[in-house]
């Protein structure tokens, strides 16, 4: 499974009940949206926001490859994921080296 096609068409992926998801955020009420992967954590019951900065693209498609492109980073070592609550990092990290595994 090429996890990174299938996050780009459907918008998501799921593991072992974790999930990553691509969504659009416009916190500071600007006309422009900001690309977010949202990932879902079974242990805490919660979505938490992936708060490693995503470029914006100038379409939607280009939005969610910048932010597929951040996750390659993540899983490749030049990034640490940042979520702000203990252990999240961790089980996301996992659950993209799974993703990648298969």
């Amino acid at each position: 499974m090429d996890w990174k096609k299938l996050l780009r068409e459907d918008g998501f992926v799921e593991v072992d009940g974790f999930r990553i998801e691509l969504s659009l955020d416009n916190t500071f009420m600007d006309l422009d949206y900001i690309p977010r992967v949202l990932f879902y954590d079974p242990p805490t019951g919660r979505w938490h926001v992936l708060r490693n900065p995503i470029p914006r693209g100038k379409s939607l498609e280009e939005s969610w490859d910048s932010a597929v492109e951040v996750l390659c980073k993540i899983l490749d070592g030049e990034e640490t994921p940042v979520f702000g609550e203990e252990g999240v990092a961790e089980r996301f990290l996992r659950v993209l080296e799974k993703l990648e595994a298969r």
